[in-house]
């Protein structure tokens, strides 16, 4: 009774917009395949990465699923694609135009695709979930969704600290079919990822949330967690940005999460559909993270697939595959509609955060769009999926009002790009928002280093005023001991003095009486 009324509830939440679905052909969620480039370049993204953190050299041999780094707690182990040679190894590669630190790490392909010993489990419960935690990190295992956190990291937060897991399957951006299509190929696995993920963080209730338009994958859901009464399924409305984590936590309990808190602060482990599935290859299988469903889409030809690509492959070799020959006609971007971001260097390579490479045609624009002023109309409040007031944020942004941009919560925006999308003055507000994000964090590093820096200071001054205080009370001491030690040889010696006096008195008066003695005899 009570999943019947679950299934008709459909989970909403307030902003937003609603975008038709342009794929509803089953062929959308057939996996494709390629073949493997000649040469694989492996971006290490990581800014806390070390040279040294490095497991390998130019020329060396490298089999498919070794690990090419060592990890921390900040990052995880990177695996090679395939086996091959170490070709070259480069550093401050910069393909984004972000001052990030990379690394790329040539592989050539020998084609043998030769595999490392995979150490496979038939049963995980005979293990500890730290045992698993481990294998997880091990295998190099991110959020998919695009968070690229560890997921190790966040299964050891969650251990005695949640009681529900919410598998994110919501894919709102109408171009990405890439999680659906795992789906579709995979549901079974997938299930297996939830348990182990329940047998690690000991939830009581795992939450499945996908859009309602996803009706043939919503049955077989359906009918598979039938006997399974842990399993729970939460329909959503479609509408953009629903797959954000913080709106599927707000629409699902009414809770907002603060920034700089996560999900697990308030009893909730939320994990995308594709890095469930990862992790049940990485315990089962005992398979790195090395591949994942891409999405590629083309707008003038409505070309949407979704290939199943090794870690690595260049983005040039998905163009000549497809049959793109002139690339100068193409602009290339990383990410959906909404979140996209254009490629510079067509020889990056497929990470483990890309889910959709979208192409479209280059087209000279005559005129450059003019940015007019806010007319304040209000459009960009109506779809604010996290209750914000954008053009606000604007003006605190703009005019570098940063301690009203930090009131007005501008760390909460999830940078969905909406607001921007409805401005009927095209101003560029995730841009400013960027900016000025970028800005609170340098404020905050600034007050918690002066902060850091005002302990240690009082801490010196503390330690200053305890020597002091030491010195003093031994200064003290060392006075009164020599008073004391004085005062006693005082005494030790009027008493020596005193008693040598009563000495020659006494012989004084012995000679005295002799003397007197003898005078007596004489007479």
């Amino acid at each position: 009774m009570y999943y019947t009324l679950l299934i008709k509830k459909k989970y909403n939440f307030s902003g937003g917009i609603k975008c038709l679905s342009i794929n509803t052909e089953l062929d959308n969620y057939i996996i494709n395949y390629i073949p493997y480039p000649k040469e694989f370049f492996v971006h290490v993204k990581y800014n806390t990465l070390k040279k040294n953190m490095l497991r390998v050299k130019i020329n060396q041999k490298v089999l498919c699923g070794e690990p090419l780094t060592f990890g921390d707690c900040l990052s995880v182990p990177i695996h090679a694609p395939t086996s091959g040679l170490i070709k070259n190894i480069e550093f401050n590669s910069n393909c984004f135009g972000i001052n990030k630190e990379n690394i790329k790490i040539t592989i050539i392909s020998d084609y043998l695709d030769q595999w490392i010993r995979l150490k496979k489990i038939n049963n995980y419960k005979l293990y500890s979930p730290q045992s698993l935690i481990k294998i997880i990190y091990r295998s190099g295992v991110v959020g998919l969704g695009g968070a690229y956190f560890s997921s190790s990291k966040k299964l050891m937060l969650s251990i005695n600290k949640v009681h529900t897991l919410v598998v994110n399957a919501v894919e709102s951006d109408p171009y990405i079919t890439a999680d659906y299509c795992l789906m579709n190929n995979y549901l079974n696995e997938i299930f297996i990822g939830c348990e182990i993920i329940s047998w690690i963080s000991k939830v009581k209730n795992i939450f499945i949330v996908i859009q309602e338009d996803k009706i043939k994958l919503i049955s077989q859901i359906k009918l598979l967690i039938q006997n399974k009464p842990l399993f729970k399924i939460c329909i959503f409305k479609k509408k953009y940005p629903a797959g954000s984590s913080k709106i599927i936590i707000q629409s699902l309990t009414g809770k907002d999460i603060p920034y700089g808190q996560h999900s697990i602060d308030i009893g909730y482990l939320i994990f995308n559909i594709a890095t469930v599935y990862a992790i049940k290859r990485a315990v089962i299988n005992g398979e790195p993270l090395i591949q994942r469903i891409v999405s590629l889409y083309n707008d003038k030809n409505h070309l949407s697939k979704n290939f199943l690509i090794r870690i690595g492959t260049p983005i040039n070799f998905f163009l000549n595959y497809l049959k793109i020959k002139n690339n100068l006609d193409y602009m290339i971007y990383i990410g959906g509609v909404f979140m996209n971001n254009i490629l510079i260097d067509l020889n990056y390579s497929i990470s483990k955060d890309i889910n959709c490479v979208l192409i479209r045609k280059y087209e000279k624009k005559t005129k450059k769009p003019i940015n007019y002023s806010c007319i304040n109309c209000g459009y960009c409040v109506q779809v604010c999926p996290v209750n914000l007031l954008p053009q606000k944020l604007y003006l605190h942004s703009k005019y570098n009002h940063h301690e009203k941009a930090k009131s007005s919560y501008i760390m909460d925006c999830i940078e969905c790009k909406i607001c921007e999308k409805v401005c009927p003055s095209n101003i560029p507000l995730v841009k400013y928002f960027k900016r000025e994000k970028i800005i609170q964090n340098e404020i905050d590093t600034e007050i918690k280093r002066k902060k850091m820096f005002f302990n240690h200071f009082q801490q010196r001054e503390a330690r200053i005023l305890n020597q002091k205080t030491i010195v003093h009370e031994n200064k003290n001491d060392f006075n009164n001991t020599n008073l004391m030690k004085f005062s006693v040889l005082e005494k030790t010696s009027k008493k020596e003095f005193v008693n040598k006096q009563e000495i020659e008195k006494n012989i004084r008066k012995e000679i005295l009486r002799s003397s007197i003695e003898r005078a007596k005899l004489k007479k």
